[in-house]
């Protein structure tokens, strides 16, 4: 009998690598990279929620009012 558990498990986190391997090819910020380096680096600040680090990120990439983008 196979355990379902493990399977799952491993398809999530199969899911969860490709998710964000595709959002930082199309520079999607990612939050919970985010959440890393802040609960390594600023254990003692609260983090962004995440529309506001989404937000943040937007204002960071445009705000020069250049688009960088292939097509």
């Amino acid at each position: 009998m196979r355990d379902w558990t493990a399977v799952r498990e491993k398809m999530r986190d199969l899911l969860k690598s490709v998710s964000l391997t595709t959002k930082t090819i199309v520079g999607m910020p990612s939050y919970e990279r985010y959440l890393e380096h802040h609960r390594l680096h600023h254990p003692d600040e609260a983090p962004m929620s995440e529309g506001e680090y989404y937000l943040y990120a937007l204002k960071a990439r445009y705000a020069d009012g250049k688009v960088n983008r292939c097509c």
